[in-house]
């Protein structure tokens, strides 16, 4: 009998989350102990955002993507050796195909940190096949929303969807010297909406945070890191969301909250 496989929701926060130990790290680490082992891992990344295709990793041994600079050469020394899974990946470019969208397929195309970071915490024996997916801020909240609904049946195949960026992600405010006076409060105002819109399942809500959301462009000046939370929600179907993990970093500006679905 195959295992339906919940989804996943990761604030994966900054590169440094692999070697700090932190709420959030620590909390990684014993996640992959509370779920049924898939057979594969499809997860989408605010990292790799596409216009109009949507790209899907289809190499039998992607690398591990550096892209981020000015950080503790540790990090630069961290591999994940998890093998691709070429077959998923056309498959799921045929279910993106024949829901209206393009696919395209990249074996050369390796995983950016958002994939193989929290990856490399859940699961560090790298042994489950990974296919990344990527979002689209382009086409906007609903696209990606859709396209979580498209990849839904694979979790009846014993495949883990994730979709991995960050509840809160205004990096000029953290990283600037001005900063915004209730800035903080601005932040959880944010998060505590999307808890309360998660929890009661109101998913139109979500998709339109942009104009439902208190301080929605002051929490995601880009779309980019919030997108994988709604292709995960179009993912879960019915299931109800739960927050299995909430703190923050940076000045209770970076949240890094996880849901489960299902």
């Amino acid at each position: 009998m195959n295992k339906t496989q919940p989804v996943l929701f990761l604030s994966h926060g900054g590169p440094t989350l692999a070697i700090e130990n932190s709420h959030a790290s620590q909390f990684m680490k014993l996640l992959g102990g509370t779920l049924n082992k898939p057979k594969a891992i499809v997860i989408f990344s605010g990292h790799l955002d596409s216009d109009d295709d949507v790209v899907i990793t289809s190499g039998a041994s992607p690398s591990v993507i550096y892209d981020f600079y000015g950080f503790p050469k540790p990090l630069y020394e961290l591999t994940y050796p998890a093998p691709g899974e070429p077959d998923l990946a056309y498959k799921i470019a045929d279910m993106v195909s024949a829901s209206g969208y393009k696919a395209v397929l990249d074996e050369d195309l390796g995983w950016d940190h958002g994939v193989w970071i929290p990856l490399r915490l859940i699961y560090p024996d790298a042994d489950i096949p990974v296919v990344q997916i990527s979002i689209s801020s382009k086409q906007g909240a609903k696209m990606n929303y859709e396209l979580g609904k498209v990849l839904a049946p694979l979790r009846e195949e014993n495949v883990l969807l994730i979709g991995s960026g960050a509840i809160t992600h205004n990096l000029r405010e953290i990283f600037g010297r001005q900063k915004t006076p209730n800035g903080s409060a601005m932040a959880e105002a944010f998060t505590d909406w999307i808890a309360q819109k998660l929890e009661n399942k109101d998913h139109e809500a979500v998709v339109n945070y942009l104009t439902d959301a208190p301080n929605a462009r002051f929490n995601h000046p880009t779309d980019d890191h919030f997108l994988p939370l709604v292709a995960a929600l179009g993912a879960s179907g019915e299931d109800d969301a739960v927050r299995i993990h909430q703190s923050w970093q940076d000045d209770k500006l970076l949240a890094m909250d996880a849901y489960r679905f299902g």
